[in-house]
Order: structure tokens, then sequence, then C-alpha cells
């Protein structure tokens, strides 16, 4: 698959929290940006945005229903380049989203088998204080059923983590 992106924002020294924040442009996720932006920011912080690409999402995408037995190379690397270019232009926004907002930070793209997965592992990798993520307020049948990023990073992170729930969630 596509390698790892990462969009970097003015960068500066900083000896406050080192913030992983799950991003995904969802409401959910942008909920739990503005929380931390409006309670917990402080300037000296790092901020790094987590967009984390699934590896089944381009193998499970529609163009694949059309011929799931066959396999033709320059699909497959159309498609990659297409979802690469994707994943490019969200990071660009995410990155926006922090110069607006004059933070210090980075939005970093990971592939992982499941979102949860991938925040853990970035939060490790940068030595993080904290992980925020938001929440689409399933039942506990439906997180059962359909796996929940927060319940996966409850249960994994070595470090505090924050869930976000919209009071309309």
């Amino acid at each position: 698959m596509a390698e790892e992106q990462e969009q970097t924002t003015g960068v500066e020294e900083h000896c406050g929290k080192i913030v992983v924040l799950g991003i995904d442009g969802s409401d959910p996720a942008k909920y739990a940006f503005s929380w931390y932006k409006d309670n917990v920011h402080d300037p000296t912080d790092r901020v790094i945005l987590v967009h984390t690409v699934e590896v089944n999402e381009v193998l499970h995408s529609k163009q694949w229903q059309n011929s799931p037995y066959t396999f033709d190379k320059n699909v497959l690397v159309k498609m990659l380049e297409e979802e690469k270019e994707k994943i490019k232009k969200k990071l660009e926004g995410f990155a926006q989203m922090l110069t607006e907002c004059k933070m210090n930070g980075t939005v970093k793209s990971v592939h992982a088998a499941n979102p949860g997965e991938g925040l853990v592992r970035v939060a490790k990798e940068v030595n993080a204080t904290v992980i925020i993520t938001g929440t689409r307020g399933l039942s506990a049948v439906r997180r059962t059923l359909l796996g929940s990023v927060s319940d996966y990073v409850l249960h994994h992170s070595p470090i505090p983590v924050v869930v976000c729930s919209h009071k309309d969630s």
C-alpha cells in the first residue's frame, strides 16, 4: 500500500503536552478537535493529528465488487494512486486546521488494521502525553458488533485517553 504521509505546520520548540488526536473528517472527530482546542490546548503543546488508513479500505472498495476473482495490475496501481491522492488532500486540509488555530503540530497518515491500533502505535512512537478521540455514540451491542475506535484505544493505550462525546450523540 502507499507509504505513510505526513504534513507539518510551523514547528516551534515545545515543552507542553504531546497530544495525539484521531482525525478522519467525521463530525465526532471534528468535535474532539474543537473540544481539545477550547478546553485543553496550551500554546506549548505539540499536536499530532492522526489519520488512519485501514489496510482493507482500498481492497474492499466498490471497484473490486465488479470483478471479485480477477486482479488487473493496472487497475490496482491506479486505485492505490487515487487513494494516495485522496489521503494527501485530507492531510492538507487537516494541516490547514492546525495552521488556522495557530497550533504547533503535525498531521500524519498511518496504515493499520484498524484506526485504534494506528492511534496507539503513533502515541507510543512519539511518546505522547495523551490521546484524544471522538466517539460515534454507538450502543453497547453495536459497539460489540462493529467495533469501536475509542474502546480499542481505551483498552490498549499505555497513556491517558480522553473520549469526547458530543452531547447530541
